[in-house]
């Protein structure tokens, strides 16, 4: 099942690397734009091939008229009753017309903001910047053993590791000399596995974790191949600085970003594509 993901992981990256690319020079809120775009007009698209379309325009244009009756009607209780419980019934079976094509939905959806969140989440190491690097035992026992953080010369350890028994984890604490991606390599014993420092000023796929946590977090987190469920590493992360994107002076979470994008665009062209939603 990892190597499903894994391979998906890696066919998604290279996709949303060639979506990126024309952006990679203006700020990321452009590309993120443009994401939600192709998103929101796609996820309606599909909403409108899985769904029963004739029902749901049935039951909205109903809905619809109910609600005039009950402003008609105020003033006779028995009626505005009748015809609120006539609008709260066919809710709940537009809610399930609909349940089924978003629980579809939301496996693309899901692949889309592991790819997102690759991009968009972190920013890269500055160059001169003090980060944290943290590798995560599978067993609280294996911190015993002699482990140690090898780098490259673009790549200065100030600190010797930390062991926190409590979160099987060692921490140490690096400063890149300079930009690009720069290999940094964990010994435990004698096990070794290798990872990425990614050091810039530009923002771009930015690998937070390579993990070895299983299939979800495989997904989650691409970018770096999954680590092989025999080593007694069972993760490696980097703690980047947060990426803000800004919209109009605001600064906004990437994940609000896009799902509010997704889903105004979404709405704005469903008409167009002639979907009821």
């Amino acid at each position: 099942m990892i190597s499903i993901v894994d391979f998906t992981n890696r066919l998604l990256t290279l996709t949303f690397d060639l979506i990126c690319w024309p952006f990679m020079a203006l700020p990321p809120i452009w590309a993120m734009t443009v994401i939600s775009l192709a998103s929101g007009i796609a996820m309606v698209w599909v909403f409108g091939k899985i769904s029963d379309q004739a029902s749901i325009k049935t039951l909205r244009e109903r809905i619809r008229g109910n609600l005039i009756g009950v402003r008609l009607f105020q003033s006779d209780l028995s009626v505005s009753m009748r015809l609120q419980r006539c609008i709260f019934t066919d809710t709940m079976r537009y809610m399930k017309h609909a349940l089924i094509p978003m629980v579809i939905l939301s496996v693309p959806v899901l692949l889309i903001m592991s790819q997102l969140n690759l991009r968009f989440a972190v920013l890269p190491a500055t160059p001169g910047e003090q980060i944290l690097v943290k590798a995560f035992v599978r067993d609280a026992q294996l911190l015993d053993r002699t482990v140690r953080l090898e780098t490259k010369p673009a790549v200065t350890i100030e600190t010797p590791g930390v062991r926190i028994p409590l979160t099987r984890e060692v921490t140490w604490r690096v400063r890149a000399q300079r930009a690009g991606q720069h290999e940094i390599i964990v010994h435990i014993g004698e096990q070794t596995l290798e990872s990425h420092l990614i050091a810039g000023d530009r923002w771009g796929p930015v690998p937070q974790r390579r993990t070895g946590r299983g299939a979800i977090d495989t997904l989650l987190y691409p970018g770096a191949p999954p680590i092989p469920t025999n080593h007694n590493i069972e993760a490696v992360e980097i703690g980047y600085q947060t990426l803000k994107l800004r919209i109009f002076g605001w600064t906004i979470h990437w994940l609000v970003a896009f799902l509010a994008l997704s889903i105004v665009f979404g709405f704005a062209f469903k008409g167009l594509i002639g979907v009821e939603v």
